[in-house]
């Protein structure tokens, strides 16, 4: 039978390091995505798992018991990407073409679809993403909890330590910029190109 989070946080704060893995073996999967969805590379994404894990551990003792885990570790996990974020601005980050040269985007899977769809769909995709991680970090963070973690309005303002009004300009203001950016490309798409 699986134990509740309270529980696992309880037994590692006593000592059993096994507790903590089973939180670790829960939740490395969405850490993963959301860290990758803010990152937009494997790599990196990949070590800021373990270092959310690293400091989830060592502040585990402020956790509050009645919280969300999964919400306290997206908090850690976002922020982490957002100063990860602005140390990239500072050393001029690869653009995102030579990332994917350098095989640091994670294979596409194998569809059941004909080769012009898949094209055409990757292609979108490469295009949305490119301009998800183009917009301003305070925007690209909540547009990732919201419309690709599926998080409410109401996580993403406890895990971003938000009001709620301001989650929803943020993503009002994000959408806008994603609208406007991807204008020529939905263009495009509804004439058929």
């Amino acid at each position: 039978m699986e134990q509740n989070d309270a529980e696992l946080v309880r037994q590692t704060l006593c000592g059993n390091t096994s507790a903590y893995n089973g939180l670790v073996v829960k939740y490395q999967r969405q850490v993963y995505n959301l860290a990758y969805r803010m990152l937009g590379n494997a790599e990196d994404a990949g070590d800021l798992v373990q270092d959310t894990f690293l400091r989830a551990y060592s502040a585990l003792a402020s956790f509050r018991q009645d919280a969300s885990f999964l919400t306290w570790l997206y908090k850690i996990t976002s922020n982490l990407c957002i100063d990860n974020l602005r140390s990239r601005k500072s050393r001029s980050a690869l653009s995102l073409d030579a990332e994917m040269e350098e095989g640091r985007e994670p294979a596409a899977s194998h569809r059941q679809a004909s080769p012009e769809d898949t094209v055409i769909r990757d292609a979108v995709k490469d295009v949305v993403h490119h301009a998800i991680l183009n917009l301003p970090e305070k925007y690209r963070a909540v547009v990732v909890m919201r419309h690709l973690q599926e998080m409410s309005v109401e996580d993403i303002a406890v895990t971003l330590d938000l009001p709620t009004g301001t989650v929803k300009t943020h993503l009002f203001r994000a959408r806008e910029m994603l609208r406007e950016r991807l204008r020529p490309t939905l263009e495009m798409e509804s004439d058929g190109k």
